[in-house]
């Protein structure tokens, strides 16, 4: 019956290994058949340990509408050993809806595999994974993103783990990544699960603090720093899907992956990958690349293998060799891919290259990344024509180049070179181009005729066009050519509008113009008249008509409020202005306005005009920035700088460079711009010179102080902590921690620092205090019995702004215990118990200070003899002490013989992370007597 019992209890403990050796790691993704039906096609990936008899696909597959099916193990689509003991299974399903809806698709099958570090009894723990569809016809036709890296990966103890999931959306979608926990069936977490970087502990690889894991949220890059344990680890994460639709940005669904992550220990280092810059290239263009992986380890062979969307596209990208092999280190594959129009997209594709060297031990791997935006070709041929009623017709040849939308056109006074570089696509900032139209892909022409008001006499006009793509991939393409046509100037051409005075009633503006120099004279001989017009922002009116000049002053105006615009009509000279003898109009031109932005011990000046000669003229580009209080006349305004705005735009920061010292708070200043331009006629002389309106302000501290960062500490490890404790006795408590920061000199934020305010706190989850102020970067916390706590420091300009909260820093205790392996408990008063090396007040020097327990809150102790039976224990807590003091007696106080025992102690420590706390020790004391 014993032996009956025996081969019973053996056939369970096998069946449940080989039941729970089995699913690794998954996930279910989506394809729709066709837009104008309801039908998918889900993939159902799959990972499992193939040390086990069990084959995958004994589960359920829920549809989220109400319908689920069984699989059949043999109905697999795919099955592939891609590493040692991991074979990837691969079902295709299809699946029809009825009506439109959001779906929730999963899976679950039994069993997880055994011996899943951070969670609990894995191998009776069910694998689940789903995703989220959504079916509406305002999102559009849609399939989920897919993953091209494999979900188990390796990594080794004490050594920064990278992995990336390889995700590609074919419809050009944006994903966003964010952590979950791994379930074992809808809405139910696997059981006691824990973040890897807590269930295996450790300190990340630089050993300058706890391990880490972060997942970003942009890129997908799962990065543990490091691990801690040896074992297997799952965790999972969701991959979201989101569309820009009509300026706003829609959630299409989601993705579940639960992966693995196998760590062992090893000697061997991973092996680096050096990759090209990112880049742009035009679509149609091929795109060449050389990938270098090299293993610190001079014995290592390594292999690069390539993942992304450009290997999937038709035409597919290629790495070789291909398959991947190893080489000696260093090694290179060549990347090769003929890009073309369906490839167009805004989005870059995110090209994944892993390197994987051979040894020693356990094989070890390195991730980059290549970022390639394929951008769109710039519209060719571009032709400008003048047309009659001064309008000026462009077009181009046919632009058939992939999902084009339409072609945008871009027009400016007066030619402005560029030539794009590598990624610059669409048309340059501060080119000084302003979109006037745009037509579908299919037409290659449009009719500039300034909406109906005729372009303006005496301007050469210049234009630039660009394709622009449909969402949901979208992209711009490169800026065209640019072309340029003149207008005839047969009516007045305005040239200044200067503000001479500025005041809230006696301002003056001086207009002044160019007569028709291209007119018919035979059709309209002179002598002429010009009828002005101004404006204040409500309708024109006339202010005055002049015969044979073209300077005209208006005074008696609010130049310091208003801002005025002006338009000439020009008349047949007669004694009567009338719509008889009206030749033509000129265009509009109104005066320079400047405003202003108080900062602190700064002022931001902007300034803009809207006229029909260009301020971006790249042979006169600088604008000039008047100003007072430079000088012994405090009141005069002199010039104290310059603006190139084709580089930097119409705006300028005054922070006291003119003499070196900042702007005081307290004062005002004046300042007035003069702007430069021209017609790019050259037959219209240039630079054409306006002043705005003279503007006083004062600095205002609107802008808070810069927050500090890469915040230290000067015992910042466990090693240095342990070092500086090494001199000190047993029982020492006198503890400080010394921060130091740096201060931000953005410019965003005002580097102008008053104090710091230092806020602390000892727990986790309490609140910080504020503990201290200093006006220096570091700050001394002393008076403390310990190093454990968090602090956070924020700035305080003499505003008494605050920043932002630095990020919190925390620093730990560093706890050290040792125990010795023999002690002689006969009463001779010399080493008669087993504790802690600990040494006595009275006993100065009797062990190294290295030795002593530090932040020890309880141990609890056992003994087991050498036949595995307990034969001791101890708990720490009320009359017990923290340093058991065992006497060499068993449970019943009775001496144990001398022998060799076993012992485990389970020692808790003072420390601010709960992960951090607990420890256990195993060893050997031998009892002589």
């Amino acid at each position: 019956m014993k032996k009956t019992f025996l081969i019973i209890l053996f056939t369970f403990i096998s069946l449940y290994g080989s039941y729970g050796t089995h699913i690794r790691a998954g996930e279910i993704t989506a394809k729709r058949l066709g837009c104008s039906g309801l039908t998918f096609e889900f993939t159902l990936t799959a990972y499992r340990d193939t040390g086990s008899d069990i084959l995958f696909g004994n589960g359920e597959f829920d549809f989220g509408d109400g319908e689920t099916i069984m699989l059949n193990p043999d109905g697999f689509s795919r099955k592939e050993i891609i590493d040692d003991e991991i074979e990837l299974v691969e079902f295709k399903i299809e699946h029809t809806y009825s009506s439109n809806g959001d779906y929730t698709v999963s899976y679950v099958e039994d069993f997880r595999n055994v011996g899943i570090i951070n969670m609990s009894n894995s191998g009776s723990v069910s694998f689940y994974v789903e995703t989220t569809i959504r079916i509406d016809p305002f999102f559009g036709c849609n399939n989920t993103p897919i993953f091209l890296i494999p979900p188990v990966d390796k990594g080794a103890v004490g050594v920064l783990f990278y992995h990336n999931p390889g995700a590609y959306d074919a419809n050009g979608d944006s994903i966003a990544f964010k952590m979950v926990t791994p379930q074992s069936r809808q809405g139910v977490d696997v059981p006691n699960f824990r973040s890897p970087e807590i269930a295996a502990g450790g300190q990340n690889s630089q050993q300058t603090g706890p391990a880490t894991l972060t997942l970003d949220e942009v890129l997908g890059d799962l990065i543990w720093d490091a691990p801690g344990l040896k074992g297997e680890f799952n965790v999972a994460f969701i991959a979201e899907e989101w569309r820009k639709i009509a300026g706003e940005w829609q959630f299409l669904g989601s993705v579940t992956r639960d992966m693995q992550i196998i760590v062992d220990e090893t000697e061997n280092d991973p092996p680096e990958i050096e990759v090209p810059l990112d880049t742009c290239i035009e679509a149609g263009t091929l795109l060449e690349a050389t990938i270098i992986a090299t293993d610190p380890n001079p014995e290592s062979l390594v292999k690069i293998e390539g993942f992304g969307g450009p290997f999937i596209l038709d035409p597919p990208a290629t790495l070789s060799p291909d398959p991947a092999v190893f080489g000696e280190s260093p090694t290179q594959a060549s990347f090769s891919w003929q890009t073309d129009c369906s490839h167009i997209r805004e989005d870059p594709y995110l090209v994944r290259f892993k390197a994987t060297d051979n040894g020693p031990g356990l094989r070890l791997t390195a991730f980059e990344t290549w970022s390639v935006t394929v951008v769109p070709p710039s519209p060719k041929d571009v032709v400008a024509e003048s047309k009659p009623q001064r309008s000026i017709e462009i077009s181009w040849e046919e632009y058939d180049c992939g999902d084009a939308e339409v072609v945008q056109v871009y027009r400016r006074v007066d030619s402005f070179e560029f030539e794009p570089e590598n990624c610059e696509i669409g048309i340059p900032e501060n080119g000084g181009y302003e979109l006037i139209g745009a037509v579908p892909v299919n037409q290659n022409s449009f009719l500039d005729n300034n909406a109906g008001r005729g372009l303006d006499f005496g301007a050469t006009y210049c234009y630039r066009l660009v394709a622009v793509f449909e969402l949901p991939k979208g992209g711009v393409s490169y800026a065209s050519e640019e072309v340029c046509q003149k207008i005839d100037a047969t009516g007045p051409i305005i040239t200044n509008v200067t503000v001479d005075e500025t005041d809230t009633k006696n301002g003056k503006i001086t207009l002044s113009w160019l007569p028709p120099f291209e007119i018919d004279i035979a059709q309209y001989p002179p002598p002429y008249q010009y009828r002005i017009l101004r404006s204040s922002g409500e309708a024109f009116e006339d202010i005055g008509t002049v015969e044979d000049d073209t300077t005209f002053t208006d005074s008696g105006i609010n130049t310091l409020e208003n801002t005025y615009s002006y338009q000439l009509e020009l008349y047949l000279a007669s004694d009567q202005v009338s719509n008889e003898n009206l030749i033509e109009i000129s265009g509009k031109a109104s005066s320079v306005r400047l405003s202003s932005v108080g900062l602190f011990e700064s002022i931001e000046l902007n300034w803009s005009a809207d006229v029909p000669w260009s301020n971006t003229n790249q042979d006169h580009p600088y604008h000039y920035i008047y100003r007072n209080k430079v000088n012994t006349n405090p009141d005069q305004l002199v010039l104290i700088d310059s603006v190139e705005v084709t580089q930097q735009g119409f705006n300028y920061l005054d922070s006291g460079q003119v003499n070196g010292q900042n702007l005081s708070n307290m004062e005002e200043y004046c300042y007035y711009v003069t702007t430069s331009g021209g017609y790019g006629n050259e037959d219209i002389f240039e630079p054409l010179l306006n002043d705005s309106q003279i503007l006083c302000a004062m600095p205002d501290d609107q802008i808070d102080p810069c927050p500090p960062f890469d915040v230290g500490f000067q015992i910042d490890s466990p090693d240095r902590c342990l070092e500086f404790l090494s001199d000190k006795d047993c029982e020492f408590n006198q503890f400080q921690n010394e921060l130091y920061w740096e201060s931000d000199l953005s410019d965003s934020c005002d580097s102008e620092i008053s104090y710091y305010e230092v806020f602390f706190k000892n727990e986790i989850e309490s609140e910080f205090e504020l503990i201290g102020t200093t006006r220096d970067t570091f700050f001394i916390h002393d008076d403390l019995l310990e190093f454990a706590g968090c602090y956070t420091i924020r700035a305080v300009d003499q505003s008494e702004n605050r920043s932002e909260f630095s990020e919190t820093f925390c620093k730990e205790n560093c706890p050290n215990i040792e125990f010795p392996n023999v002690f002689t408990p006969n009463d001779d008063g010399k080493n008669d118990f087993f504790t802690p090396f600990f040494q006595k007040p009275n006993e100065p020097g009797s062990i190294p200070l290295d030795k002593c327990p530090r932040f020890l809150e309880k141990i609890v102790f056992n003994v087991y003899n050498r036949y595995g039976k307990q034969v001791y224990t101890y708990e720490s807590g009320g009359e017990n002490g923290l340093y058991i003091n065992w006497d060499g007696t068993n449970f019943n106080g009775e001496p144990l013989p001398s022998a060799t025992y076993f012992f485990e102690a389970i020692v808790t420590f003072d420390m601010l992370r709960p992960e951090n706390r607990q420890k256990r020790y195993k060893g050997y004391v031998q009892i002589i007597r």
